[in-house]
């Protein structure tokens, strides 16, 4: 019997109240990890510093040259996707880093924000895997 992947954040309610968690597909699930990996930084997880994203390092830093940021951050992630995301095998990440106006009430300001494409096959399947997500920067959010 496959082993079931459950959505995060994890409805306790639900598990306290004896009722059915709400499951998802291994897709979903190597989704949900490489989002939480994208929006941990460094340090923060307690059982492994070395867990993280190198997003949270540069996340103020929006004055370096934008190719340099860009690449660092690619480099980073494609490295920790590969170290922590087992279930994933021939991965290849797409970054671009864009920028966006807000107008909200009479102010206008201009955010930047990534663009993350990821590609693989997941080991298991051996299914052609994508994942795609879009994150404000400074401070770090999703689009």
């Amino acid at each position: 019997m496959a082993k079931p992947y459950y959505q995060a954040p994890f409805d306790f309610k639900r598990f306290f109240e004896k009722k059915a968690l709400k499951k998802i597909t291994l897709q979903e699930s190597i989704s949900q990890f490489i989002s939480i990996i994208i929006t941990t930084y460094f340090e923060e997880y307690a059982f492994d510093d070395g867990f993280g994203s190198e997003i949270w390092e540069t996340d103020f830093d929006l004055l370096v040259n934008a190719n340099v940021l860009k690449e660092r951050i690619k480099k980073s992630l494609a490295e920790q996707i590969r170290t922590y995301e087992k279930r994933l095998t021939n991965i290849d990440l797409g970054l671009d880093l864009q920028e966006s106006i807000s107008e909200k009430s009479n102010k206008v300001r201009l955010k930047k924000y990534l663009n993350i494409n990821i590609t693989g096959t997941i080991v298991k399947t051996n299914e052609p895997y994508h994942f795609s997500g879009d994150y404000f920067l400074a401070p770090l959010s999703y689009k």
